[in-house]
């Protein structure tokens, strides 16, 4: 054996040597962790503030496209460029489960923001919408205005800090006056050079359109009390022996206990009814705003 600090004998094979350590960059484990995460199932992306390349976008779009179940993603500040937008669109084309979308404060500018709307056209399941800070002018306003025309779902749209002059903005409050199902209740229109006509637009818009509906969540007690007639406002809890009344009547439960062979009848006629005054009773009307008129 050699001494050390001495070359080995002659006729020794030199140990080789180990390959230089790769250096994976702290960017790219990010976004590499993101998705192992949502690989595992995770639901909700978040990773803001962060510059990412077209090709991290890409990385991500990928996934969020496989898996398909996402239910929040956020990339505010993260730089995604109009290329990079359009190849998460094509992610989220097929998406049913996007509840909240923010992608403020990015370098998508109108084209980028039309690809995200029309990608967005047919979603039923958005609720929150954040393009804040793209540089859209009344073209990114005008794509957006062909979502709110025909959605549904979404309650908050962020629009701020975007060139918006008059003529995205009669867009906008043309779209939302057509549409007599939409349940936005809050547009963030703040930093928009609207001037006075844009602003006009908008405010018609809320005088004619004042209330927007919202969602509420009713649990067996609830339903079963507007069922019933015995709520004494949306809200009150039945208890004790009026709950038994309720579910009596709607023959879930008995003095008695039922006869087998109508138990399984009665149960389903209940869930029902209750499926029913779910879809019937879950929203009320709140107040329209408009921020930054």
């Amino acid at each position: 054996m050699a001494a050390e600090g001495k070359s080995a004998p002659s006729g020794t094979a030199p140990t080789p040597a180990l390959p230089p350590a790769v250096a994976v960059p702290v960017k790219l484990k990010m976004v590499q962790n993101v998705v192992e995460r949502m690989q595992r199932g995770v639901k909700e992306v978040v990773l803001c503030d962060t510059k990412l390349a077209d090709e991290d976008v890409a990385l991500l779009a990928a996934e969020v496209k496989k898996t398909g179940d996402i239910c929040s993603l956020s990339l505010f500040g993260c730089q995604v460029s109009e290329s990079a937008a359009k190849s998460l669109a094509n992610a989220l084309a097929s998406h049913q489960s996007l509840t909240m979308l923010d992608l403020g404060r990015n370098k998508l500018s109108a084209l980028g923001v039309e690809a995200v709307c029309n990608a967005l056209i047919r979603n039923s399941s958005l609720k929150t919408l954040g393009l804040a800070g793209n540089g859209m002018g009344d073209s990114g306003a005008t794509a957006v205005a062909h979502v709110l025309r025909i959605n549904r779902s979404l309650t908050e749209v962020y629009l701020n800090s975007n060139d918006i002059q008059a003529e995205g903005a009669s867009e906008l409050a043309g779209a939302l006056s057509f549409n007599d199902h939409s349940r936005l209740s809050k547009l963030f229109m703040h930093k928009n050079p609207l001037g006075p006509e844009g602003v006009r637009e908008l405010q018609k818009f809320l005088e004619d359109c004042p209330k927007a509906e919202e969602r509420v969540a009713l649990d067996d007690d609830r339903a079963l009390a507007l069922a019933m007639g015995t709520h004494a406002r949306l809200g009150a809890k039945i208890e004790g022996n009026n709950r038994s009344g309720c579910l009596r009547m709607l023959g879930g439960l008995s003095a008695e206990p039922p006869d087998a062979k109508y138990a399984k009848h009665r149960k389903s006629h209940k869930d029902l009814l209750l499926k029913i005054v779910r879809e019937c009773s879950q929203y009320r009307l709140v107040d329209r705003q408009i921020i930054g008129l």
